[in-house]
């Protein structure tokens, strides 16, 4: 493991009520040859998605997020329906987990669980 190979979940809340991009207000990545605007121009609306129910953009939201390998759903607001369902692209099956925002971005973070099955 290192800080140059890791996936990702990450939200973009500017999009989320915007309709000209809401498309892309989720969003899966696998770095280092997975980049966003690889599976963007390659795997179009597969890896990126609205988020359902759309949140309020600048107010906390709830995410549930599980991992069966090589399942990944994305839970949103405690929805019976994911908001993101993808493969991972990766074979990463363990490691560490990171929380982060992009650059120049502001982000916040509260009451986070990780339970292990």
């Amino acid at each position: 493991m290192n800080d140059s190979t890791y996936d990702v979940i990450y939200f973009r809340p500017f999009n989320f009520k915007n309709p000209e991009s809401n498309g892309h207000s989720i969003q899966y990545i696998s770095h280092p040859k997975y980049t966003w605007s690889k599976l963007r121009e390659q795997y179009p609306e597969k890896y990126e998605n609205v988020v359902s129910p759309v949140p309020d953009p600048n107010d906390w939201f709830h995410v549930t997020i599980t991992i069966k390998y090589p399942t990944v759903k994305v839970f949103v607001n405690d929805s019976e329906e994911a908001s993101l369902a993808i493969e991972q692209l990766s074979s990463q099956k363990e490691g560490w987990i990171g929380f982060w925002v992009g650059n120049n971005s502001e982000g916040h973070f509260k009451n986070l669980k990780i339970i292990p099955e």
